[in-house]
């Protein structure tokens, strides 16, 4: 007695995707997959199958969502690493630009309401884990017809940060090793930041470790020296000369705002942070104490510095210390050290998602191959000899030549997919470098620290941080009369702020 033949298909954990619960890979697929497809059965099944496109019929390569891995900590020190670092040297010149009642005012405020916005671009990303960046999220609340020119704000943004980063690496160096020019050391630290750019997020985290202790350093030195030094400047014992109300004209009130702001400017990292995060519901816990001890960080600096070195503060605190003949000379210079590390344990931070959206627009993002349909080969069956046809012959009736031949369409289309992978993973480095490249090149012609971040802060961090977040949850949630309140007036201050920021650098190529 013949016991018929179940076919059975082995397939490799590289050509078949399972999804068993919500915590583990989730399919992010470009194309929905046609269920009503034609089954086809019988002999002619492989031909048919063969004469039929692959890449249609066979499978599709689809994005993955991988939960994160990093810890609550990790994340929290990305975070930080994430604000406090460029816009905090800028704090003591903008509230000399302000006054004493508009600059602290200033920096509550904004403070306030880039939280604000932060939380909720954390409710968006909470509605779809799946999203990369921040261009995913803002395509989620305003639609695809405005992604281009959002993208195109948010690639502007992280364009400059970069390369103010680089400005203050050379600039810091500069300062205190001047064994080079500025110009140098911005070539010199193309060749340090490169290998740190192919570091994962999570491990990052180490190096924002690395840069949230310089800055606290920075912090202690500069308190220290305030009221170790005995007389101006740099004394808060013998303070400098301020001023209660601005006093340095309407161009300088302008950029004031944005020299803030761009402190607060770490929007567009966030959904990258989040998505790498073990727990990601505990992002608004995260951010609420990131913004609490940078709040807090951003304060004491304003206060110390502007006290320290009044109307003849620098757009870098760093520099001041570095050239004051201060209680003690080797710890501003120490503190200038510690300035100059922290754009190289930012700039891949802020790359990052640069790259992430730059991998997007070119189709370089990662992809794992999935069948969707399994291929059931035809059987061939070996008759059973009269001789064998006993109870123990169930081990010998039926024999199954199933092979899964290297011709075959799933194969063939799953080694087209692993060559495009290969070609990805050389062209994803490559553009990460180039980008690095091009950072340099813009920092050798921005002419100033100050102009950059307040062109940064004046228009693109207010975009990126204030208007886009409350347009998207508008386009969730509806308007309400404060996000149009809030909307209204950053609007302005974005347009006045840019305004400010380019005459300033008039005033600043002209000597003024």
């Amino acid at each position: 007695m013949s016991v018929p033949a179940t076919p059975s298909v082995s397939t490799s954990a590289s050509t078949l995707f399972q999804v068993s619960t919500d915590s583990e890979r989730t399919h992010l697929l470009k194309h929905p997959v046609d269920d009503a497809q034609p089954q086809i059965s019988g002999p002619t099944a492989a031909n048919a199958e063969v004469d039929v496109d692959e890449d249609e019929t066979e499978g599709e390569e689809v994005d993955v969502y991988e939960p994160g891995k990093a810890s609550f900590s990790q994340t929290l020190l990305n975070t930080l690493g994430d604000l406090i670092g460029t816009g905090l040297l800028a704090c003591p010149v903008a509230i000399a630009y302000a006054g004493w009642v508009l600059g602290p005012l200033f920096l509550c405020l904004i403070c306030g309401v880039t939280l604000y916005t932060l939380k909720i671009l954390i409710r968006i990303i909470g509605k779809d884990r799946r999203m990369r960046n921040f261009a995913d999220v803002a395509r989620y609340g305003l639609g695809a017809r405005a992604e281009k020119w959002i993208t195109a704000l948010f690639v502007g943004d992280c364009c400059i940060w970069l390369i103010a980063l680089v400005v203050l690496f050379s600039d810091s160096l500069e300062a205190v090793w001047p064994i080079f020019s500025a110009n140098q050391w911005k070539i010199i630290g193309l060749a340090v930041i490169i290998p740190l750019n192919f570091i994962p997020l999570r491990f990052l985290s180490y190096t924002s470790a690395l840069g949230v202790i310089s800055t606290w350093t920075l912090v202690a030195i500069l308190i220290f020296t305030g009221i170790a030094t005995p007389s101006y400047p740099g004394s808060i014992r013998d303070p400098a000369p301020t001023d209660l109300w601005p006093t340095h004209g309407p161009v300088k009130l302008g950029i004031s705002f944005g020299l803030l702001i761009s402190g607060f400017g770490g929007h567009f990292l966030v959904p990258n942070l989040i998505r790498d995060m073990k727990h990601p519901e505990q992002a608004d816990r995260v951010c609420e104490v990131a913004y609490g001890i940078c709040m807090v960080v951003y304060a004491v600096v304003s206060v110390f510095g502007y006290v320290m070195f009044g109307r003849d503060v620098s757009d870098e605190i760093s520099r001041d210390l570095a050239k004051t003949s201060a209680y003690s000379p080797t710890l501003a210079h120490i503190a200038v050290w510690m300035v100059a590390l922290n754009p190289l344990t930012k700039l891949p931070l802020g790359l990052r998602p640069l790259s992430d959206v730059l991998y997007t627009w070119f189709g370089l993002q990662p992809t794992v191959f999935v069948p969707t349909k399994h291929y059931h080969p035809v059987p061939s069956y070996t008759e059973p000899s009269p001789q064998l046809t006993t109870s123990s012959s169930s081990s010998s009736v039926t024999t199954l030549e199933a092979t899964h031949d290297e011709h075959h369409p799933i194969s063939v289309a799953e080694k087209k997919h692993d060559r495009r992978e290969r070609i990805k993973m050389i062209l994803r480095p490559v553009i990460s470098i180039v980008l690095l490249g091009f950072f340099v090149l813009g920092a050798l012609s921005f002419p100033s620290f100050e102009t950059i971040m307040g062109v940064m802060g004046g228009g693109l961090a207010v975009i990126s941080c204030v208007l886009i977040p409350i347009a998207a949850g508008a386009g969730v949630w509806g308007w309400r009369w404060y996000d149009i309140l809030i909307f209204a007036l950053a609007s302005v201050v974005a347009i006045v702020g840019v305004l400010c920021a380019f005459l300033n650098d008039r005033g600043i190529a002209s000597g003024v």
